[in-house]
């Protein structure tokens, strides 16, 4: 496979993907040139080519490399290679949307049974013991204690310097 590495970017070729595939590559590039995503990321890149086994450069409209993936995703052909590529896509997609939907409701679904628990675990330390009750009393002395300071330093940032 064709590719070109600058700056640390892979740019890939359009044309012999297009070749691989029996797809018209002319027509093909016109449909990226056309597209507002695909479009504006295109660029002509000199690709070195072998032809009777020397190398010459060919100018060529390639994409990033994070865009191929999806742009061949696009394609349209009755290549066993692209219905093959395109299945192993749906796949991918569905495993990723899928798992980060039923692993968040999953996590939400826990979260909740441990505050549950921890409610259910305050409530009986609360009734049974007052040092619970004294804790508690202290928590928010101290949460208006800093946010009394909090004010104060908040008026000293207002206050102007009276030193240089």
């Amino acid at each position: 496979m064709f590719f070109l590495s600058i700056d640390g970017q892979y740019w890939i070729p359009l044309k012999p993907i297009c070749n691989a595939l029996n797809i018209d590559a002319d027509r093909s590039v016109k449909n990226v040139k056309k597209d507002p995503i695909l479009g504006p990321e295109r660029s002509k890149q000199t690709v070195q080519v072998s032809k009777n086994g020397k190398y010459q450069g060919r100018i060529m409209t390639c994409l990033p490399e994070y865009l191929i993936y999806g742009w061949i995703f696009s394609l349209q052909s009755e290549s066993t290679e692209l219905t093959e590529y395109k299945r192993t896509c749906y796949k991918l997609l569905y495993n990723h949307f899928h798992g980060t939907i039923t692993n968040r409701k999953e996590l939400l679904m826990e979260r909740k049974e441990l505050d549950t628990e921890i409610f259910d675990i305050k409530q009986t330390l609360k009734d049974e013991d007052d040092k619970y009750i004294k804790l508690q009393n202290l928590q928010i002395k101290r949460k208006t204690i800093s946010t009394q300071l909090n004010t104060i330093d908040k008026e000293l940032i207002k206050e102007p310097k009276l030193f240089n």
